[in-house]
């Protein structure tokens, strides 16, 4: 559940804008907003999350895809950047979405929410890649399914 929430705000703060043109200009500038906001993640969120080499696979309206590099440290992201898609840069996690479910998350009245439901329908992808990120992954999945069974 914790690494779902910190997936979920990481993912919803850096894909704010996607409408523009240029979606990596635009969504850095995002960066500096969320990173004011870190404090707002609960801190069990934050550690199981906080520390991660995210690659955010984006597919635009012409279906080219777009791959970001974001690192997280203790839920602030230091490193954003566009990067080739074949670039290995030791992912602890994979994201992935196309560009009209990102704008129905951001657009929501409540973007937690339709993040997750997006991800139950498979709208959005959340791939842990190895085995300490799958753990952390499984287990943040079931404090989040927990959780929700009694409103928090």
């Amino acid at each position: 559940m914790k690494n779902i929430i910190v997936i979920s705000l990481l993912f919803l703060t850096l894909l704010m804008p996607v409408a523009s043109a240029d979606i990596v200009s635009d969504l850095e500038n995002d960066v500096d907003e969320y990173n004011a906001n870190v404090g707002a993640v609960p801190s069990y969120l934050v550690t199981l999350l906080g520390d991660e080499t995210i690659k955010l696979v984006i597919v635009d309206d012409d279906e080219d895809k777009v791959y970001i590099k974001a690192i997280t440290e203790d839920a602030v992201i230091t490193t954003f950047e566009e990067v080739d898609g074949d670039e290995d840069f030791g992912a602890t996690m994979v994201v992935g979405a196309n560009e009209f479910t990102v704008r129905s998350v951001l657009r929501s009245s409540d973007p937690l929410s339709e993040f997750i439901a997006a991800k139950d329908n498979g709208e959005i992808v959340v791939e842990p890649v190895g085995v300490t990120s799958t753990v952390k992954y499984t287990v943040a999945s079931v404090v989040m399914d927990v959780t929700s069974l009694f409103g928090f």
